[in-house]
């Protein structure tokens, strides 16, 4: 799908700090340190929409609904293990399975539960528990996640989720921001505001006008996304056992239990 004519990418923001800086809006015309001033600015100005701060209006570490996107996994039969991206935070609720499957979401417990669970029984089945668990680094780059589950999984199952992102940094071949064209000119006003702090020690116009924009998309996310990451079904009968949350969603009718 091509991306909207309207959108905002790396290089239109690049541009704009550059003219904002009397550099020219040419990127050729720059030289290595106003194009490394330049870049340095965008970056912290991406950071600033992503993790936004307080103004008048809005709470600080507001929760864009666009950096929690919905992805899944595979599991892979008589492994209980599976890496998570690169760009995973941390899960948001629970992992449910394909729906035809009709089978309970899979719980997110601790390492310390888990391995409670798995101390009692190592068979295979259909997993209803998992834990999330930072994997070894060699320190040459960020330290990566891995999901463990219980019961091994005795199938191929696959599990859908949604999960905090955590974005790289825009660059040459990694053009545009999250939130799409909507948020653009909150993004270019971010991105001045940060130069204008840096490059003139004020906050001006620049720092107005990100305000402005960050209520009315505060207001905007609010309005138009999902508030709730946890698992769906209303039941307020969840089950604790040592400790360990157990959603049931079973039926009965005439004796005969689903």
């Amino acid at each position: 799908m091509a991306e909207s004519e309207l959108s905002i990418s790396y290089d239109d923001l690049m541009k704009a700090v550059g003219l904002y800086l009397g550099y020219g809006g040419d990127k050729d015309d720059w030289n290595t340190s106003q194009k490394a001033e330049i870049d340095l600015y965008v970056q912290s100005g991406v950071r600033q929409f992503y993790y936004p701060p307080a103004v008048e209006g809005v709470e600080n570490g507001h929760s864009w609904t666009f950096l929690y996107p919905t992805t899944t996994l595979v599991t892979v039969a008589s492994t209980s293990t599976v890496n998570l991206p690169n760009s995973l935070g941390r899960i948001l609720g629970d992992l449910t399975f394909e729906p035809e499957l009709y089978n309970h979401s899979i719980v997110l417990v601790s390492e310390a539960q888990l391995s409670a669970l798995m101390s009692g029984s190592d068979d295979a089945g259909i997993p209803r528990y998992a834990a999330v668990r930072d994997k070894p680094s060699d320190g040459f780059e960020g330290q990566r996640k891995q999901i463990v589950l219980w019961p091994v999984p005795n199938a191929v199952f696959t599990l859908t989720y949604r999960f905090e992102a955590y974005q790289g940094k825009l660059k040459d071949d990694f053009q545009y921001p999250l939130g799409g064209m909507k948020y653009a000119e909150l993004a270019t006003e971010s991105c001045l505001a940060i130069a204008e702090q840096r490059a003139n020690d004020e906050k001006g116009i620049h720092w107005d006008a990100f305000s402005r924009l960050l209520i009315a998309g505060v207001l905007y996310d609010n309005k138009n996304g999902a508030r709730y990451y946890g698992a769906m079904g209303g039941n307020s009968n969840a089950l604790v056992s040592d400790g360990v949350r157990q959603t049931s969603y079973d039926i009965t009718y005439k004796e005969d239990t689903w």
